[in-house]
């Protein structure tokens, strides 16, 4: 049986072990894969796969004092498969944005913390155009000026407009910092129109440079 996000949600009692990363942001509706090989959340691992298979991505930040960003994602774990050498491979599924209000002292290596569920605001004004303006500039970028790519092989019809902004969210080359500045912004449409200025900028960038080697003379004697 497949659950979706509010069956999930159900078997959530407020408080969920902790896995902070140091370089990642995960989002809310996408799904990554994550080897564990640090043996304290093997055991965590080992744990929550009998129970609810919940779990907190939070990005690691040693400035300030709990160690980790307070906003990050309730996540899922969708499989897991323990491997030869006793580490686990898992995918997750991102499922809610939380806040961390307290860490749980508790007798597991891992730390528990008490969270809070974040709605968001998923309302986007003239979604159809901005939308259409994410997919593009996004297809633009990563065709790499393949003139042969077909955009309109891709049916993104079924996938929501929160789904589609988080993914590129998650997989667009930002810092971390400013994914995690993404991710802390309680409206879908402000990170969708900040997306879209970043991909302005880097096919700018790539426009750029395409012209640039066009005008370099190929004859010069550099000696």
């Amino acid at each position: 049986m497949i659950l979706d996000n509010n069956d999930i949600i159900k078997t959530f009692d407020g408080s969920a072990p902790i896995f902070p990363i140091s370089d990642f942001v995960m989002f809310p509706r996408t799904s990554y894969n994550f080897n564990i090989f640090e043996s304290k959340y093997k055991d965590m691992v080992e744990n929550i796969i009998q129970t609810n298979k919940l779990f907190c991505i939070h990005l690691k930040n040693e400035l300030i004092e709990s160690g980790i960003c307070k906003i990050g994602t309730l996540c899922h774990i969708i499989e897991s498969k323990q491997l030869d050498n006793g580490n686990y491979d898992i995918i997750v599924s991102g499922i809610k944005k939380v806040r961390l209000n307290k860490i749980i002292n508790n007798k597991s290596s891992y730390d528990i913390a008490k969270l809070e569920l974040i709605s968001e605001n998923d309302l986007v004004h003239e979604e159809h155009l901005k939308r259409k303006k994410l997919i593009n500039k996004f297809l633009s970028l990563v065709s790499n000026g393949e003139e042969d790519l077909n955009l309109n092989i891709i049916d993104t019809s079924m996938i929501s407009t929160e789904m589609l902004t988080n993914l590129a969210a998650l997989i667009l080359p930002l810092d971390k910092e400013d994914k995690q500045k993404l991710l802390e912004l309680d409206k879908i449409e402000i990170r969708l129109d900040v997306l879209c200025q970043f991909l302005d900028s880097e096919l700018k960038v790539e426009n750029d440079l395409i012209n640039f080697k066009q005008i370099i003379p190929t004859n010069i004697n550099w000696n």
